[in-house]
């Protein structure tokens, strides 16, 4: 009876509501204010990029600066606001993807795929797994791979595993390209510039590091994959019961001439996005207006030109992620209470000066762990690039390592700690 007694209590134990999590953070960094030290570095505007970036050896503690209850209130709403781009892109997307899949070609589609790939499912996890690598490493694929999230869940789901072996081809394989992405213009491409490096140098060691880590993450994928297709007890998130209908079983369809015509509108969307970041490197505004352009196509016609209808259905799939758009605002206001209490920098700094003491491979290493910390702290990686690059530069300096080292272990650590980063707003947004 006892025994009995403990396990209902071990069953009634559950994680507490990704939103609480996040403000108990935010209340957390606000109660940091009061005892960590405050303090900053100067900040000068690199002629080459315009950017702003720090001076490495000027780092001053200042008059302490904590952050009052009212302010940590304030936090939340300055957080969406300094998140107001992707939280556009994340209602915009939702919106627009409502479209696409009310128009039924995704569920046709992947019908087709899938019952070519049945007894290999294997394969379709493979070669799309890799495709998002190839996205992360060359034009920096983070943001622009929510769209694809919901329609890798369905395909998941039907193909027998749960929505994490969706989430993980879309996460793990964008981020295992985007970590020693070769030519990744938003971490490597900046860091340097601002550690007056040649754009890109030591792409053959990173290219070495691309290739093992997608290979490292198929296997891991597969693993958990083939776990749950064997026994599906064996998912995280067995029995877990879900409230929105973000993403279904695929339906029975017949791919007609019309869903074929939205198929080949969705994917010349994507081959222009492609084109779009790469060549002219676009960002949220020009996302958004693809995407708003391809929404307004499959809308026209799924509904043979009823405007109300295709307003009604996209209000309907901004709304499912309306949650989700809150939680990258809210994760922000971490941010905006570490700055407005001034102890950013003291973080940042009282991590990365102990290195100037290890032997260079150690110091290597630190710079990596220290990094995945700062990840924390800093979710975007053109912003920890400014603020990171030059003291871990300098320090490299001091103790002989090679500033392509100590880079190389910016984009590593800023990378590979995103997939388990939950003020991360990407991961945020596409759980």
């Amino acid at each position: 009876m006892e025994l009995s007694v403990k396990k209902d209590k071990k069953k009634r134990l559950k994680m507490p509501n990704t939103l609480v999590l996040l403000l108990c953070m935010i209340v957390f960094s606000a109660v940091l204010t009061y005892f960590v030290p405050a303090g900053q570095f100067d900040r000068i505007e690199d002629a080459a990029t315009g950017r702003t970036i720090i001076v490495a050896e000027s780092f001053d503690y200042v008059e302490q600066s904590p952050v009052t209850p009212w302010k940590v209130l304030s936090s939340v709403y300055k957080g969406i606001v300094n998140a107001s781009n992707i939280i556009a892109l994340t209602l915009i997307i939702g919106g627009v993807f409502s479209l696409v899949v009310r128009s039924g070609a995704i569920d046709a589609g992947l019908n087709k795929v899938i019952k070519r790939v049945v007894g290999k499912e294997y394969l379709f996890i493979i070669f799309t797994l890799t495709a998002f690598a190839a996205g992360g490493a060359s034009f920096a694929m983070s943001e622009s791979t929510l769209p694809f999230v919901a329609i890798l869940v369905a395909a998941s789901l039907s193909l027998g595993y749960d929505r994490i072996v969706g989430v993980a081809i879309v996460l793990i394989g964008a981020y295992a390209g985007y970590s020693a992405g070769p030519i990744n213009p938003y971490s490597i491409g900046i860091a340097h510039s601002i550690a007056e490096l040649p754009i890109f140098s030591g792409i053959g060691l990173r290219t070495v590091l691309l290739i093992g880590s997608v290979l490292l993450a198929i296997h891991h994928t597969l693993s958990y994959a083939k776990k749950i297709k064997k026994d599906p007890t064996k998912s995280y998130i067995y029995g877990i019961e879900y409230s929105n209908n973000n993403a279904q079983e695929i339906k029975e369809l017949e791919f007609t001439k019309e869903r074929k015509i939205v198929f080949v509108v969705l994917v010349v969307s994507i081959l222009t996005l492609v084109f779009g970041v790469i060549k002219f490197q676009w960002y949220f505004a020009e996302i958004c207006a693809l995407f708003s352009i391809m929404g307004i196509i499959i809308g026209l016609i799924t509904f043979k030109g009823n405007l109300n209808e295709i307003a009604d259905q996209f209000i309907i799939g901004a709304t499912a992620l309306t949650g989700a758009a809150l939680l990258v605002g809210v994760s922000r206001g971490i941010l905006v209470v570490l700055t407005d209490g001034q102890i950013m920098d003291t973080i940042v700094y009282s991590l990365a000066m102990p290195l100037k003491n290890l032997n260079s491979v150690f110091a290597a290493w630190g710079m990596f762990f220290i990094q995945g910390i700062i990840n924390f702290v800093i979710p975007s990686s053109s912003g920890q690039a400014v603020v990171v690059t030059p003291i871990m530069v300098s320090i490299a300096d001091i103790i002989g390592m090679t500033r392509q080292v100590a880079v190389q272990a910016f984009q590593s650590g800023d990378g590979y700690w995103n997939m388990i980063t939950p003020t991360h707003p990407v991961v945020m947004a596409s759980i």
